[in-house]
């Protein structure tokens, strides 16, 4: 329809071209079709030639103009007509028209009828119908004004065409009338056609037209009037609104619960019905997105039976995924339904909750005790009573007792739950202690509401309390069995069907990952709770106005919203740059062997980028301005100038590292009288992993100014050196040969060939020199110290003499008292041997 306007505005433009100027007739309709630039462009004058009387030539000429603009004219209301006659779609406006009417028929006669027996809850459903409602009501006023828009241009085309005396036969001499008399009948017929049509449409148009702006004037009403309802009602959340328990009962008991229930059930299926009719789209998108989590998780089960030796040794590792792969699709896919659609209606939110409870249900029946069981299912039964108050549309006070007697027997079972986890060996989540006593302070404040005739609140709370237990133990299952579809990915992308650890470390990545989704299921849980006290949006209007004031220090106006996005921004980009390193280090470790395919330090260029696309998103999001960044730049050289040299000087360095790559991470590196594994190469220090475990932070700086040796830069082979000493006199050749035999051996390569040379002769020993190489530089000390045990025994077994150092000490004279101990010692020894005679 839009792509129409163009062509009829051309259209109007063409007619007041030729109105300007008759010479317009040496054009043809095939020019006026094709839009020439000529018909636009042409002068103004039409006085001269409105009466054709002239034989002349330019007579000729006036009478050829006259007839390019009469079928100028033919053309232009046949595309009138043809405008006129596209009928637009009112199918859908038709078909919802009328249910729209209804529903606000029924909505106007409960509020009406109701008054102040209208709960809170029904009234913020009512303003998400009502914001439904009116997004719908004004795409159709769009479309209806559109086509309205349309027809008034035509209707104003027309109207310029009829105004041209060319058309009038009374406007021509006899001569010339009997030619273009066809035409000019032709035309008017026309013109009449495309009149009637205006009207028809109009006329047509007018009723939609009218019946839209009615029901959106009703809204309108139905909005101010729920604004004030809510309003008063929140006032009086606090507000006493029956008797005390102990007093008689101070409401009417006229009121039929049975009723209440059936007006509620009609006011939520309106709501529910106009919601989801509006939001197909969603829904398509929500079940296509719950299909694709099935195949994906059907397809992982699959490909493990059918890859994998150690299928069932994978399987025992999880609990809920191969066992029920639809049910934990669904728990993927529940939570995070709502937040797909805009302002979801209370009935929708029920069901949603409701059937991920029964997904988790379904999920921990076979793996949870019989006690706990129970306790759950008792849980259950009480929010599924919750949930159906929750949805009543009014008032019913004859319901406290039951919520009463809820929520005496939810605190106790929450207690016994509690002193029972307490009291025995029973594995538990580590938030479930916090989590019901949550419960119990939300319930527990529930039960003094009721007893002291605060209805309305003990209901809130209860709802609240209830569904955010159960809703929190729902949450805690979906990040398990999101983290077991993660764990199963992993197992199903190794290329070996014996492999059954992978280079990544599942341990590793549930700690890494679990983190994330529990944060995020956190959050979720948060916003329901707060939702459910109906506290969200006091909450949401608090800290929206707290973060959107302006504040300024010196010269520079901020916001804390601003402040908070930049952060928020920062701190996700270092997540996301920590689990790229991490990713592209388990990469690295499965080709640890072929240093060419590791990134190594690259990995520094992958988290600089990062950083740094994220430090600009964070500027842009947060709104602050360039030339502020360009004033802290400014003092950021300053302070490089006076005292950050260092750290600059670091900083560089690692960035020189990352393009030359002298080092990478796992390579065996000396440098500064310091060796170890490289585990890390930072931006500003490197990490070394020492060989006695210790870890060494080293600054990059140091990597780049000090000599640095690398074992492992080209290969990891390593020469091997011992010296081995024989005692003088030992038969060279026979040394020679048994030192050559035990280097002759598994682990040791043959190119370069392992050599004996004779060394030097020592004080003590005649020494050889042993060079040998081995393959992997993380296996030459096991290779020395075997040679060097093989040596000892070959020498033992071959009678060749290690020999050690030998003095010879020759005492030229014995100190005099050393003489007379020495007598005395001799006598004592001669009577101990006379005594024993």
């Amino acid at each position: 329809m839009r792509s129409e306007r163009p062509l009829l505005y051309i259209f109007i433009a063409i007619a007041f071209c030729i109105i300007s100027n008759p010479s317009l007739g040496s054009q043809t309709s095939g020019d006026l079709l094709n839009i020439g630039d000529s018909l636009l462009n042409l002068g103004s004058d039409s006085t001269k030639e409105r009466k054709l009387n002239s034989p002349d030539s330019s007579s000729h000429q006036s009478v050829t103009s006259v007839i390019a603009t009469l079928e100028n004219y033919a053309i232009a209301t046949n595309h009138f007509s043809k405008t006129l006659e596209r009928e637009i779609d009112t199918t859908v406006i038709a078909s919802s028209l009328p249910l729209i009417e209804q529903r606000i028929t029924i909505i106007r006669d409960r509020l009406e009828n109701q008054g102040a027996d209208i709960n809170v809850r029904y009234l913020s459903a009512l303003k998400n119908f009502i914001n439904n409602e009116t997004e719908n009501i004004s795409s159709w006023k769009e479309i209806i004004d559109s086509r309205n828009q349309e027809i008034q241009s035509i209707y104003d085309s027309l109207t310029v065409i009829q105004s041209d005396p060319v058309i009038y036969p009374e406007n021509y001499d006899s001569i010339l009338l009997p030619s273009i008399g066809n035409q000019l009948q032709e035309l008017h017929h026309r013109i009449h056609r495309v009149d009637s049509l205006y009207f028809i449409k109009q006329l047509s148009l007018a009723s939609f037209q009218s019946r839209i702006s009615n029901a959106q004037i009703d809204i309108d009403d139905f909005s101010d009037e729920i604004n004030q309802l809510e309003t008063a009602i929140e006032a009086k959340i606090f507000d006493k609104e029956v008797n005390y328990i102990w007093d008689p009962i101070s409401y009417s008991k006229d009121k039929d619960l049975t009723k209440i229930i059936h007006r509620s059930y009609t006011i939520n299926k309106i709501i529910f019905e106009g919601y989801m009719a509006a939001n197909i789209p969603t829904i398509l998108i929500t079940t296509v997105l719950a299909i694709l989590i099935l195949v994906w998780l059907t397809n992982l089960i699959r490909r493990i039976k059918d890859e994998k030796e150690f299928a069932d040794l994978i399987f025992k590792r999880t609990k809920f995924v191969p066992r029920n792969p639809i049910f934990s699709s669904l728990l993927i896919i529940l939570p995070i339904t709502p937040f797909l659609y805009h302002s979801p209606p209370i009935v929708l939110n029920v069901i949603l909750l409701t059937l991920m409870i029964l997904a988790t249900t379904v999920l921990i029946t076979p793996i949870v005790n019989q006690k706990a069981y129970s306790y759950w299912m008792i849980f259950l039964v009480i929010f599924l009573i919750y949930s159906v108050s929750n949805l009543y549309s009014e008032k019913a006070y004859e319901e406290r007792w039951v919520l009463l007697i809820l929520s005496v027997v939810s605190v106790s079972l929450a207690y016994n739950i509690i002193k029972n986890i307490k009291g025995s060996n029973f594995t538990h989540p580590g938030q479930i202690i916090f989590l019901i006593r949550v419960f119990l302070i939300i319930q527990g404040a529930s039960f003094i509401a009721n007893v002291f005739g605060r209805y309305s609140l003990a209901k809130i709370l209860g709802i609240a309390a209830t569904s955010s237990l159960l809703q929190a133990l729902g949450l805690y299952v979906f990040v398990l069995v999101i983290m077991e579809a993660i764990y199963l990915q992993i197992e199903v992308s190794k290329k070996s069907s014996r492999e059954y650890t992978a280079y990544f470390d599942f341990q590793e990545i549930q700690n890494k990952v679990q983190k994330i989704f529990i944060f995020f299921a956190a959050a979720i849980w948060l916003f329901y709770l707060a939702k459910n006290l109906i506290i969200y949006n006091y909450l949401n209007n608090i800290i929206s106005e707290f973060l959107s004031i302006q504040r300024t220090i010196g010269n520079t106006n901020f916001t804390y919203g601003s402040v908070l996005i930049f952060i928020l921004v920062i701190w996700f980009s270092s997540i996301i740059a920590r689990y790229l390193t991490y990713y592209f280090e388990a990469k690295d470790q499965k080709v640890a062997t072929n240093r060419k395919q590791r990134l190594g330090s690259s990995v520094l260029l992958i988290k600089l980028a990062v950083f740094t696309i994220g430090f600009l998103f964070a500027v842009t999001a947060a709104g602050i301005p360039l030339d502020n960044i360009a004033i802290v730049l400014g003092a950021l050289s300053v302070g490089i100038g006076f005292g950050l040299q260092t750290i600059i000087n670091n900083l560089v360095s690692g960035i020189i590292l990352a393009f030359e790559r002298p080092i990478q991470i796992g390579d065996a590196i000396e440098v500064g009288g310091r060796s170890g594994v490289v585990k890390d190469v930072g931006i500003r220090a490197s990490k070394i992993q020492a060989y006695d475990g210790s870890e060494i932070i080293l600054p990059n700086g140091d990597l780049l100014s000090q000599h640095l040796i690398n074992w492992t830069l080209s290969n990891k082979q390593r020469r091997i050196e011992l010296i081995i000493g024989v005692a003088y006199g030992s038969d060279s050749d026979k040394v020679e040969s048994v030192l050559l035999e035990i280097l002759n051996r598994e682990g040791i390569l043959k190119t370069p060939a392992p050599n004996v040379y004779l060394q030097t002769f020592a004080d003590s020993a005649v020494e050889y020199r042993l060079l040998f190489w081995v393959h992997d530089f993380d296996v030459w000390v096991d290779m020395r110290a075997q040679v060097m045990k093989e040596i000892y025994k070959a020498f033992a077994k071959e009678n060749i003499e290690i020999p050690f150092p030998q003095r010879d000490l020759y005492i030229k004279s014995i100190p005099q008292e050393w003489q007379g101990s020495s007598e005395n010692k001799q006598l004592t020894d001669e009577d101990e041997k006379k005594e024993k005679n």
